[in-house]
């Protein structure tokens, strides 16, 4: 199985069958990111919130065979201009032909770049390939962090950093140090102005707890 990153928080992952996920495809957007809408494709789309960040590209990029995971609310939104969605909520999960889903909360707002309520916020825990991703979307530090690790073992916790609308370095890591995966990944920060951060001060951050992490460049790609 293969992650990739693009920067903000978008990623890609590839499954050992070959289905093509994409997690917040913000890509035409974000000056970080090396790829654009027009060269992907995705058998499911997987949309933490509706900020334009992170829905992102999704109506772009979905086609007749792609499905969007997303809450219920998004999901009526995306159903409207003629995308095909499963919708889901906070707490619940599902078992796909490539893995499961869980979606867990994320403590922040929810609304369509035309201004339409799509409620809550997620995280979102992937279980594929015998491995574990947890993607948190846009959060702040919640203490109930510490129960979704005891319900599932992570291997991959990709954390906000930027500070403002997020968490910042110091309270990733502290979350980092809850979830304790084998790898803390960095998202959501050098974007704009406003979460410009040194990523290696996280890493810096996290090894004082004994966690590891590493930095992804946009782009890059890691076999998991």
């Amino acid at each position: 199985m293969k992650l990739r990153f693009f920067g903000h928080s978008a990623f890609e992952i590839v499954t050992q069958a070959g289905t093509r996920i994409l997690i917040d495809p913000f890509l035409d957007d974000n000056p970080l990111s090396p790829v654009k809408s027009a060269e992907l494709t995705a058998d499911y789309i997987i949309v933490t919130h509706a900020h334009g960040d992170h829905l992102g590209d999704t109506v772009k990029i979905a086609g007749k065979n792609t499905t969007v995971i997303c809450v219920f609310e998004l999901a009526n939104y995306l159903d409207a201009k003629g995308l095909n969605t499963h919708p889901m909520q906070i707490g619940g999960a599902f078992d796909f032909d490539f893995g499961r889903v869980r979606l867990c909360t994320a403590e922040h707002g929810s609304q369509t770049p035309d201004g339409e309520y799509a409620g809550l916020a997620a995280g979102v825990i992937l279980s594929i390939d015998n491995q574990s991703i947890y993607h948190t979307g846009d959060t702040g530090i919640f203490g109930d962090m510490k129960l979704i690790a005891e319900l599932q073992p992570i291997d991959y916790f990709l954390v906000p950093i930027g500070g403002n609308y997020t968490m910042d370095i110091q309270d990733a890591a502290l979350a980092a140090s809850w979830i304790r995966p084998k790898w803390a990944i960095p998202m959501h920060y050098n974007t704009f102005p406003l979460i410009e951060v040194n990523p290696q001060d996280f890493v810096s951050a996290t090894a004082r707890y004994s966690v590891r992490a590493r930095v992804l460049e946009p782009g890059e790609a890691i076999e998991l």
